[in-house]
């Protein structure tokens, strides 16, 4: 991640000494922007992934002009208005920024570390109640952060609920219906909601046209799925209705622990190819439900981020142990993905990993599973755009839509690492780079 005495920080202003760019700090509070509204870039010698699944776009050329994308094509065949400026980015690489679709992020400097690492829009999975009221939607101040993307409380229920508490099934559902009518996007149901709620609740969604997220329920996804949730986490669930018959009574028993040994033990009876995942599969895309798979969380750290919030870290031996039945969870990744299941990527941070790092290793282990790196890409950014109702204006590079996008130095289809090598980030037209400190600044090019 870009930060102090980083590799990446040392690229950031090695590129910008070579662009010949002017950074500004970052404005205070209602200064004024010192950059003309109306002046045009466009961005050229560059290769374009648009995140729309077709293969790379070498010596192309990008007009940003309005902080949105007003033409894409060829060196030479686009003609920007008066005054605008060619930056040349010598064979570097241009993407959509990425979407965590799972992280909780509590404060700005949370999302600035996680904007160093591409992410130009977070799902905020869990909001409590008590950040909620204290800044409710989009209240992390001023420039540059990613989108927030924010629901509402999380709905939840029992002694040690931080989201909205709920006493019954009515209640759950008047609160759906208050939380589409204030505003909300999506609903998020807390994995200590009752099953019986599930029904009540994904039908009271629908009738408001907002999607249900169902994130770690206890038992696993399945029922969640079945009562209508649009999309549930993580893979690697525990679902004992994911097992043959004979084979659920000896993982219920040892799963009793939680944490990596739970993993273990539902690994190793799971069929990745069986019948149970099949229905599984038809649950999926029967309801147009997409999966966050969330294996960087269930890929067992030795240790737990300072921030983390219920990390339990394995040991050496419970490591090798989730090592050895792992393969498994590639081979689930490979069938759901065979079948066109919808996945997205999300980080789980401060859950198990760091800002950014664990976003990077998500996207890394999918490859490893199987998936091509450039699926992986539409995953982090088409995909994530389009189940959060953000696809007319992120997710893509495409004429009209938000010039939310990245500038990396190598070719993240060829190697999936490369996609970290951030030089640039630009929310709305708007380029930024981080220096040493963290320390965010606008770039303009001369």
């Amino acid at each position: 991640m870009p930060g102090t005495g980083t590799p990446a920080g040392c690229r950031v202003a090695a590129l910008a000494a070579l662009l010949g760019l002017v950074s500004l700090p970052g404005r205070a509070p209602g200064a004024q922007d010192p950059f003309p509204a109306a002046r045009a870039e466009v961005f050229v010698n560059v290769t374009v992934i648009d995140g729309r699944g077709g293969p790379p776009r070498p010596s192309s050329a990008v007009l940003v002009w309005g902080g949105r994308i007003r033409d894409i094509g060829a060196r030479g065949s686009i003609a920007g208005p008066e005054g605008t400026v060619v930056v040349d980015l010598s064979g570097a690489y241009l993407l959509p920024g990425f979407i965590d679709v799972h992280a909780s992020p509590r404060t700005t400097d949370d999302l600035r570390a996680l904007l160093a690492s591409g992410i130009t829009g977070v799902r905020d999975a869990a909001m409590p109640m008590d950040v909620f009221e204290e800044r409710g939607r989009g209240g992390f101040g001023d420039d540059p952060v990613p989108a927030v993307y924010v629901g509402g409380p999380v709905l939840d229920a029992g002694s040690e609920a931080r989201g909205m508490p709920l006493e019954s099934e009515a209640d759950a559902v008047r609160e759906v219906a208050r939380q589409a009518e204030d505003g909300a996007e999506f609903i998020s149901v807390s994995p200590r909601v009752p099953h019986e709620w599930l029904v009540p609740i994904a039908r009271a969604a629908r009738r408001a046209e907002v999607p249900l997220w169902a994130d770690r329920r206890e038992g696993g996804w399945l029922l969640a799925l079945r009562a209508g949730a649009a999309v549930a986490s993580p893979l690697v669930s525990g679902d004992s209705d994911l097992l043959p018959e004979d084979e659920r009574g000896a993982f219920e028993t040892l799963a009793a622990g939680g944490g990596t040994r739970s993993h273990v033990a539902w690994l190793r009876r799971l069929e990745p190819h069986g019948p149970e995942v099949d229905r599984a599969v038809t649950a999926l895309l029967s309801n147009d439900a997409s999966l966050a798979p969330l294996l960087a969380s269930a890929a067992a750290p030795l240790d737990c981020p300072p921030a983390a919030i219920g990390c339990l870290p394995a040991s050496e031996a419970e490591r090798a142990e989730l090592e050895a039945v792992w393969p498994r969870a590639q081979a689930l990744v490979q069938t759901l993905y065979g079948h066109g299941v919808r996945m997205l990527v999300g980080s789980d941070a401060p859950r198990t990993t760091t800002w950014g790092e664990g976003f990077h290793r998500e996207m890394r282990l999918l490859v490893e599973a199987g998936i091509p790196a450039l699926e992986v890409i539409g995953m982090a950014t088409r995909n994530a755009a389009t189940v959060l109702g953000q696809l007319h204006e992120r997710g893509t590079i495409e004429i009209g839509k938000r010039a939310d996008f990245l500038v990396i130095e190598g070719n993240p289809v060829a190697d999936i690492r490369n996609a970290s090598r951030i030089s640039l980030v630009v929310i709305g037209g708007r380029a930024w780079t981080v220096g040493p400190g963290g320390v965010w600044t606008r770039v303009r090019f001369d």
